[in-house]
């Protein structure tokens, strides 16, 4: 997970730079786009105050009076006045062509300043036309380059726009993939803790040797169990009689084999929902839910001692005690009952192994009783 979180980070971090770079270059363009046409209408002001100069001459040549020579003569005013204002706005090149520009509607305004006064020529016979036109025609093509510009730049927004677009759409494909495969990654490795802990928790719960559950599987099946006003369980303490010489004189190996072999008899002995656990040593317990026949299953446990254990060409003869003792309702913990069945085996043994005592206590409600093997 981490390195997934790890390739996340890195492929945002990249979509952070490239996004960084492409929005500062995006608008730096749109800036000089912004500038470029604030120029291309600025010029588009100075053409029109270049066309009201050949208007006012055209008036003025034909009605040569004080009012069109005033009109005149504030259109020749104001062209160098947005001369120098434009100044301030453009770069070298259009500041060359407006120095031209300039140079023009100077020799254009003395032209017509020489001219005030004499006879007035035909209305369309304007001396200075030559200049104005080629001042025209310099602020067209001022205004042409510059929409040229705007028009590439336009473009090439277009382009990073897409290419952001782009971008975006693969970096979020890519870390929505990344994430994907991290929760698979996550998901399998919960999985995995999971069936770790559920296979820790069966090793705890198990012994080793014999695959039973053990003395703490016990305590949580009776935990769960007792208590309730509905329970009706028992519990059958079981003790292997003449085990340990089995040990002494075959070796533990043999008795090993000895203790599975009698773990499958008891667990055979039992329903699935009974609780079959080695103790330790040569002591086993059967725990019996709700509705077992307890007498029914220490019968067939004594019985299962009848038949000689085989180990290779081995013929071993074993017997069992067995105290049983009786949980019904609240009567009995978990505590209570194993303390009961202890005392039940204990009878047992006392009286001469390979039977079965009932336990004990009238105060319990348990019946009391003795079966012998």
């Amino acid at each position: 997970m981490a390195i997934a979180s790890s390739m996340v980070i890195v492929v945002l971090l990249a979509l952070a730079i490239t996004s960084g770079t492409v929005v500062v270059t995006f608008a730096r363009s749109n800036d000089r786009v912004i500038k470029v046409r604030e120029v291309v209408t600025r010029i588009g002001v100075l053409r029109d105050a270049v066309s009201d100069e050949a208007f006012a001459e055209a008036s003025y040549r034909r009605a040569p009076n004080r009012r069109s020579w005033q009109e005149l003569d504030d259109a020749m005013r104001a062209v160098p006045a947005l001369i120098d204002d434009l100044r301030t706005y453009v770069d070298k090149a259009d500041a060359i062509t407006l120095s031209n520009l300039s140079v023009l509607n100077a020799r254009y305004v003395t032209q017509i300043r020489s001219q005030r006064g004499r006879p007035q020529a035909a209305a369309d016979d304007r001396v200075a036309g030559p200049a104005l036109d080629a001042m025209r025609e310099l602020l067209q093509s001022m205004i042409v380059r510059h929409r040229d510009f705007v028009t590439d730049a336009t473009r090439e927004q277009q382009g990073l726009i897409t290419r952001l677009g782009v971008l975006l759409a693969a970096a979020f494909t890519l870390a929505f993939g990344i994430l994907c495969w991290a929760v698979r990654l996550t998901l399998r490795e919960h999985r995995r803790v999971q069936r770790q802990a559920a296979s820790a928790r069966a090793r705890s719960l198990t012994d080793p040797l014999t695959g039973l559950a053990n003395r703490a599987a016990l305590a949580e099946a009776m935990e769960s169990e007792l208590g309730r006003p509905d329970t009706c369980a028992s519990l059958l303490m079981i003790d292997l009689d003449h085990f340990k010489p089995v040990n002494d004189t075959y070796g533990h190996q043999v008795g090993d084999v000895v203790l599975r072999q009698v773990a499958e008899r008891l667990r055979s002995s039992v329903r699935v929902e009974d609780v079959a656990t080695r103790l330790g040593g040569d002591e086993f317990a059967l725990f019996l839910k709700k509705d077992a026949d307890a007498d029914l299953v220490a019968s067939r446990v004594l019985g299962a001692f009848d038949v000689p254990f085989l180990v290779g060409n081995l013929s071993i003869a074993l017997g069992a005690s067995i105290g049983l003792a009786h949980a019904v309702g609240r009567a009995l913990g978990p505590d209570d009952l194993v303390g009961a069945a202890d005392a039940a085996l204990y009878g047992a043994k006392r009286s001469g192994r390979g039977r079965l005592v009932a336990q004990v206590d009238q105060a319990l409600g348990v019946r009391t009783g003795e079966r012998g093997a």
